[in-house]
């Protein structure tokens, strides 16, 4: 979780998306698309994982060591970060928002503009 959120998806390929198209790797396209849509963006995650914390009552649990109480902290101020970092990436996308032209072989290489 230091590092970043990464999709399980972000390995996905269909063997023809890189070498047509956009040139991007066809999750990169596939996350254009989800995003533009706003079928599963970064707030759902991010909403995921505060609905975790909550749920598990993660800020309660008492822990026996310093490394436990570091990381139990990290944890439970992860939402809040991520949001910021979530707002600050979407003001950069919007900045260079410009459509582009992305197509996906499993709907027939129709164009989709995200």
């Amino acid at each position: 979780m230091k590092k970043q959120i990464v999709m399980p998806a972000h390995m996905m390929d269909d063997g023809v998306h890189t070498s047509r198209g956009s040139g991007a790797a066809l999750f990169e396209d596939f996350e254009k698309v989800a995003y533009a849509t706003e079928t599963y963006t970064t707030a759902d995650y991010i909403d995921i994982i505060d609905y975790l914390i909550k749920r598990w009552d993660v800020e309660s649990i008492k822990c026996s060591s310093a490394d436990g109480q570091k990381s139990q902290d990290y944890v439970c101020k992860l939402p809040n970060r991520l949001r910021r970092l979530a707002e600050r990436a979407e003001k950069r996308m919007k900045k260079t928002a410009n459509k582009q032209e992305v197509k996906f072989s499993w709907v027939y290489d129709r164009p989709i503009f995200v």
